[in-house]
C-alpha cells in the first residue's frame, strides 16, 4: 500500500482527520481537487457549537482559530413571546466559536501539512476508486493538471468530500434525501449592535428562524431561514425582502450607521441527506459526506470535526497495528449514533411547522426557571445527548412551570405574523 489512509478533501472533515491520523504516526494522503491552499467553503455559517470545544481543544486547533480572530460565544439568547431565556454564565455550557471558511479552512489546511506523515496533494480531482475482487475500495484515481492519472492505494479511504461527495457517487453509495421546507440567506455588517442578551441571539419565530452572532474581525453576521412559503417575496427583491425581515425582529440587531460588508450568502433549497457511513469494506464517510443535516441549529461543522475525530480514534490503532478494520469501523459507526439521534430532530425541525406543545412548554418554562434553561443550552450546543432536554422529568417539570403564562404585551408572535399554535415541529433549537 501507498498510504495507510487516504482522505478525499481538504476541508474541516478531512483536514481533522489527517492531522489526526499523521499524529497516530500513520501516512496519509490528503487529497483536494481545489489547487489553492487558501481555497475555502463558502455556502457555510462557520459556527461550531460548544459540544465541539473539547474536540478543539484536545486537537490543538482552538488557541490557533482565536489567534486568527475567531468570536467565541459564552452564551445565546433565545427570543420567546413571554421574555427572553438568558444565557447562563457558569461554566456548564461549553463555549461556541466562529471563524469564517476563508480563514478556517486555510487554517487547518496548514495544520495538516504540516503534520509528519501527511501528504497535501492539492489540486488532484478524484475520478474512480480502486476496488478489490470483493468489491472493497483500495484506493483512488487521481488526476492532476492534465498530466494524466495517478493511483494511489491504502488499507482505509475516508469521503470528506461534502454533501455532493464524489467518493459517496463512485462508490454508489445510496443517499437517505430528506426536505427541508426553509431557505436560508446571511451577511456581514460592521458597526451593529445586539439589543438581546448573551453574545448572540436566536429567534424561533412560528415557521422562521433568525441568528445573529460575533464572528471575526468585530463583524457581526445575521442571519434568516423563512420557511418556503415566504420564498416568492425574496424571489422578487432579495434585498429588501431580507432588510424587511431583520428590521421586524423583536429587540432585534441595531443596525443603524451599520455598513454591510458582503453580499447576501445563502441557498432556496438544501435537502438533508444521510448516507451509511461505512458503506463499502475499506470506505468511511465523514462530515457532510456521512450527514448534511438541517443547517437551522448549525451542526455541519461540529459534526465534520467530531465525526472525524471518532473515525481516527477508531481506526488509527488498528491500522498502525496491521489488524482487520472491521470492528473498528463499527465502533466508528456506534460514536455516530450521537449524530443520528440529533439528526432525526433536525429532520423533523426541517419541514418548518409550527413549534408543538412541548417546544413551547420548554422554551416559555426556561425564561424563568434556571435548570431547564442550562439544559436548553445544553442540547442547543450538542453537548450532550438529547435526553439531557427530552426525558420524563424536564418535560413534567416544563408544562407545569408554563401553565398559565401569557406572552408579554408586544411580544405576540401574531405581531410579527408568524402562526403559533399546535404543530409538527421537531427538534428544540
Amino acid at each position: 500500500m501507498d498510504y495507510d489512509v487516504i482522505i478525499v478533501g481538504a476541508s474541516i472533515a478531512g483536514c481533522t482527520a489527517a492531522t489526526a491520523y499523521g499524529r497516530a504516526g500513520l501516512r496519509v494522503a490528503l487529497v483536494e481537487r481545489q489547487r489553492s491552499p487558501q481555497a475555502h467553503k463558502t455556502l457555510c455559517g462557520h459556527f461550531v457549537l460548544g459540544g465541539t470545544h473539547g474536540v478543539l481543544q484536545r486537537l490543538g486547533f482552538w488557541q490557533p482559530m482565536v489567534a486568527r480572530d475567531a468570536a467565541v460565544t459564552t452564551g445565546l439568547g433565545m427570543w420567546t413571546e413571554h421574555g427572553w431565556i438568558v444565557p447562563r454564565h457558569d461554566g456548564t455550557v461549553p463555549p461556541a466559536i466562529s471563524l469564517r471558511r476563508s480563514k478556517l479552512d486555510p487554517l487547518l489546511r496548514e495544520i495538516a501539512g504540516a503534520t509528519p506523515g501527511v501528504e497535501l496533494m492539492l489540486g488532484h480531482r478524484v475520478v474512480d476508486l480502486v476496488r478489490d475482487q470483493a468489491g472493497g475500495i483500495r484506493g483512488v484515481v487521481t488526476e492532476h493538471g492534465g498530466t494524466g492519472s495517478t493511483e494511489l492505494r491504502a488499507r482505509l479511504v475516508v469521503g470528506a468530500d461534502g454533501h455532493h461527495s464524489t467518493v459517496a457517487r463512485l462508490a454508489e453509495v445510496p443517499e437517505n434525501r430528506a426536505p427541508n421546507e426553509r431557505f436560508l440567506f446571511w451577511t456581514y455588517y460592521e458597526g451593529a449592535s445586539m439589543n438581546g442578551p448573551g453574545d448572540g441571539q436566536v429567534w424561533p419565530l412560528g415557521r422562521d428562524v433568525a441568528v445573529c452572532i460575533r464572528v471575526d474581525n468585530g463583524l457581526t453576521q445575521v442571519g434568516v431561514f423563512p420557511a418556503k412559503d415566504r420564498l416568492p417575496e425574496f424571489t422578487a427583491e432579495r434585498d429588501a425582502a431580507y432588510d424587511r425581515f431583520v428590521a421586524r425582529l423583536p429587540d432585534g440587531p441595531s443596525l443603524a450607521g451599520a455598513r454591510r460588508v458582503s453580499h447576501l450568502i445563502g441557498t432556496t433549497d438544501y435537502p438533508c441527506i444521510r448516507r451509511d457511513p461505512v458503506p463499502r469494506p475499506g470506505l468511511a464517510l465523514i462530515g457532510d459526506a456521512a450527514t448534511a443535516s438541517d443547517p437551522v441549529p448549525a451542526v455541519g461543522c461540529g459534526w465534520a470535526f467530531r465525526s472525524a475525530v471518532w473515525l481516527a480514534d477508531a481506526t488509527a490503532g488498528p491500522l498502525a497495528q496491521g489488524r482487520d478494520l472491521r470492528q473498528s469501523l463499527r465502533g466508528y459507526r456506534r460514536a455516530r449514533r450521537f449524530i443520528d439521534a440529533y439528526d432525526a430532530l433536525g429532520r423533523r425541525e426541517a419541514l418548518a411547522g409550527p413549534p408543538n406543545p412541548l417546544q413551547r412548554a420548554i422554551r416559555t418554562a426556561a425564561v424563568s426557571d434556571p435548570d431547564i434553561s442550562r439544559r436548553l443550552a445544553l442540547f442547543a450546543m450538542r453537548a450532550e445527548s438529547p435526553s439531557v432536554l427530552l426525558n420524563p422529568k424536564v418535560v413534567i417539570r416544563a408544562f407545569a412551570g408554563s401553565r398559565g403564562r401569557r406572552p408579554r404585551s408586544g411580544l405576540t408572535a401574531a405581531s410579527t405574523r408568524y402562526p403559533e399554535g399546535p404543530g409538527e415541529g421537531g427538534g428544540l433549537l
